[in-house]
């Protein structure tokens, strides 16, 4: 095998890490549906009996739903961390395009690797100016 990975594998491994993205996004957004459908179980058997809820049960439910789930990810807390990230998978798409460079590996995967620097690079700076520029 000479060293050198099949390019079949390459394709693979795009496939499998978009597939791995778009998993991860979908089990973030069904996890907040299902939280909202418990609330509204809840809700809904106080329907059923035609009793109103006690308010302290309302007040709890409203916070729990209205609320935002980490109140430090509003504002420039949020946008550095969202900057962070980016920043982290610029790196790792520069350190996949520098070892690419080197190899034969097949000629879109060091495209692909700019692409994804680019992309992460221009967002990290992007959020970081946002959160330079974010006022309270």
């Amino acid at each position: 095998m000479n060293g050198k990975l099949p390019e079949i594998f390459w394709y693979l491994f795009w496939i499998g890490f978009v597939i791995l993205a778009f998993r991860m996004a979908y089990l973030g957004g069904r996890s907040g549906h299902e939280k909202h459908m418990k609330a509204l179980d809840i809700l809904k058997l106080y329907a059923e009996k035609g009793a109103e809820p006690p308010p302290a049960m309302m007040d709890q439910l409203a916070a729990q739903i209205f609320a935002q789930a980490n109140p430090k990810r509003d504002g420039a807390g949020g946008m550095m961390m969202t900057f962070l990230s980016l920043l982290f998978m610029a790196c790792l798409s520069w350190g996949v395009r520098a070892w690419l460079d080197g190899r034969a590996a097949a000629s879109w995967a060091p495209v692909a690797a700019t692409a994804a620097l680019a992309f992460f690079g221009i967002g990290a700076a992007g959020f970081l100016i946002a959160a330079l520029l974010h006022r309270k």
